[in-house]
């Protein structure tokens, strides 16, 4: 997995250009030869290269000017936002539309609401590419529902978040092994531990 940072000015094609490149870079770091232009176009869902070969899947996500892109050999749901003072501005309404009656109590009684609602939203964008990768994609993001995260459900969580960046990753798979973010929090029965996610 890897972030870039895409130069000032940039638009949504430029964006999704950078993320075709890096996941270029990365299938070539696995012994696939991905040329550029042979991903499939922006807009057409999850990105799809005729010699990235199975179980080999890739999972893309951009905001502002950063882009993640990541290769899997099993499905993975990302999502990166950015901060943005207008959410701040009409951030009840927008606590109010998500789905979960706790979500939203643990976010209004945040002492950091901001910060908790983009780590609720990552997640539900991570819970649709996750599904959509799976082959049963939700009729609207949020009909997805963090209940099924770990403890209680059986989605794997993992979430970072610095400064205005939030990222969050989930995967059906707790042994997924995620190298170039050493500092994700991990959610799990206890929480959020700040350390780096386990597993083989």
């Amino acid at each position: 997995m890897v972030m870039a940072q895409a130069p000032a000015g940039s638009s949504g094609a430029c964006l999704s250009q950078l993320g075709r490149e890096l996941l270029s870079q990365l299938a070539a770091a696995r012994g696939f030869p991905c040329p550029v232009g042979e991903w499939s176009p922006r807009g057409c869902g999850e990105p799809r290269h005729p010699a990235l070969l199975p179980p080999w899947r890739a999972c893309l996500s951009h905001r502002g000017l950063r882009v993640i892109a990541g290769i899997a050999t099993v499905p993975v749901g990302i999502d990166i936002e950015q901060a943005r003072s207008r959410h701040r501005d009409r951030l009840s309404g927008l606590v109010a539309c998500l789905p979960e009656a706790d979500i939203r109590r643990e976010i209004l009684a945040s002492a950091a609401p901001l910060n908790m609602f983009y780590r609720a939203w990552t997640l539900h964008e991570a819970l649709f590419k996750l599904d959509s990768l799976c082959g049963k994609t939700p009729s609207h993001v949020l009909d997805t529902h963090l209940s099924r995260l770990l403890p209680g459900g059986g989605t794997h969580a993992w979430r970072w978040q610095h400064g205005d960046w939030t990222i969050s990753i989930c995967c059906q798979y707790r042994s997924l092994r995620i190298r170039s973010l050493p500092k994700l929090s991990v959610r799990t029965s206890d929480g959020l531990l700040n350390s780096p996610p386990t597993g083989q």
